[in-house]
């Protein structure tokens, strides 16, 4: 299975469950967000949460198929998904009046996707 490129157990997990969800007309995007995930390390880049504030609107929803890092400010409440995220953004994101969730959490919720936006 292409899953199997990734040598950490929990994430091919994680992309198993996101193509699942994605497959057929229901959830697409969690396909992408899976063959994102699948993507070699030199090809992934940390989203910082200045750049969430300069790009999303207040109380959307995005998911970050990599690190959430805590450069930058944030005023915006927002759902984020993200696969990682550091100590200092989980702060900024919350204090935001935000929320910070998992992947796999955030696609049980809403599982076709609707209104999701993909950054990074």
């Amino acid at each position: 299975m292409v899953a199997e490129r990734k040598a950490n157990p929990r994430l091919q997990e994680l992309i198993r469950e996101l193509k699942s969800k994605g497959d057929g007309k229901k959830g697409p995007v969690w396909g992408v967000v899976a063959n994102r995930l699948l993507r070699a390390r030199h090809q992934v880049h940390a989203v910082n949460v200045g750049h969430l504030e300069r790009v999303a609107a207040a109380k959307e929803i995005v998911v970050v198929p990599s690190k959430l890092l805590a450069s930058g400010k944030i005023t915006k409440p927002l759902v984020v998904g993200a696969l990682a995220w550091s100590d200092a953004a989980a702060e900024k994101i919350i204090a935001a009046g935000g929320e910070l969730k998992s992947l796999s959490a955030l696609a049980k919720e809403n599982p076709e996707g609707k209104g999701v936006r993909l950054i990074g």
